[in-house]
């Protein structure tokens, strides 16, 4: 297959954009799962509820794309401490019965979200109009500011588990949670601090995804997917394992549809986490936050 210079661009960056919202929507659900150990299967719910905050702030109050993510964190970070509190702390370290209660809470979401929002897409303002030209090859503008924003985002997350007392804590707490007990880490503090936290980023990566695509009420179907995928192949809460996981993750979807097939570009995440599952089910970088030490 003979691609111009300019497709494989478009291709790649697609990719960066792509991987890097996955890695976005995963670092959260990773933290949830180190901390609290439950799969959180409705943060593709938070991931949407994100895009629609957004989208209503800024039909209502006017407010730039960019300024409308804080007030979108803030909501979702919020719901998220509710839930934490009400819904999965009295499951936490019960690995089936938050699944079961994650799965009916997606259900519910998705649901109300249909009927609250209907079923029509809507589109975010976008983040930016039109094109990089370097030479014949344009980039698109707001595929090259999601990834800035996103890595920026990310940024953050890293400093705060490595440099700050809290998230020093909860890696502490993702690393011995009894040891953590014994030092005086207070567990429910944690999984507040784990939940609002995953809750935000994921409001970020669902702002950014619906202004560069369309919203939707179905739109955290494919996101929790993702995220579930990049675990399993990055590692139970290895931030390494999610950066790495993302980025693969969208290379495969952004260049693979492109020089292969969309059917391949479907089928190959499946594949390897099959083979991960097989042949290494710890995942590929460890499965504890140590990796961060």
């Amino acid at each position: 297959m003979n691609l111009s210079l300019e497709v494989w661009v478009q291709a790649v960056s697609n990719a960066l954009a792509l991987g890097l919202l996955y890695i976005l929507m995963a670092s959260g659900l990773a933290l949830i799962f180190s901390i609290m150990n439950i799969l959180q299967f409705a943060h593709g719910e938070i991931f949407m509820m994100g895009a629609y905050a957004a989208y209503y702030i800024t039909k209502i109050f006017g407010l730039n794309i960019f300024i409308s993510i804080i007030p979108s964190m803030l909501m979702t970070g919020l719901f998220g401490l509710f839930l934490e509190r009400f819904v999965f702390r009295p499951v936490r370290g019960k690995l089936l019965n938050s699944m079961v209660i994650s799965t009916g809470l997606s259900l519910i979401l998705s649901g109300v979200a249909v009927v609250g929002f209907g079923l029509y897409e809507r589109s975010l303002p976008r983040i930016a109009i039109g094109s990089f030209n370097i030479g014949d090859v344009a980039i698109p503008k707001d595929r090259c500011i999601a990834v800035i924003f996103s890595f920026i985002s990310f940024l953050f997350l890293f400093y705060f588990l490595k440099r700050t007392k809290y998230g020093q804590a909860i890696v502490a707490s993702a690393q011995d949670h009894e040891a953590a007990l014994l030092r005086g880490i207070n567990p429910n503090l944690m999984s507040s601090i784990a939940m609002t936290l995953g809750c935000s980023l994921a409001a970020i990566g669902g702002v950014l995804a619906g202004s560069i695509f369309m919203v939707d009420p179905f739109m955290g179907g494919t996101a929790i997917t993702k995220g579930l995928i990049i675990i399993v192949i990055g590692g139970k809460g290895s931030l390494l394992g999610t950066v790495i996981g993302g980025l693969f993750l969208g290379m495969i979807d952004g260049v693979f549809s492109v020089v292969f097939n969309p059917t391949i570009s479907a089928l190959a995440p499946l594949i390897l986490v099959i083979m991960v599952l097989l042949f290494k089910p710890q995942g590929l970088f460890g499965h504890a936050l140590e990796r961060l030490n």
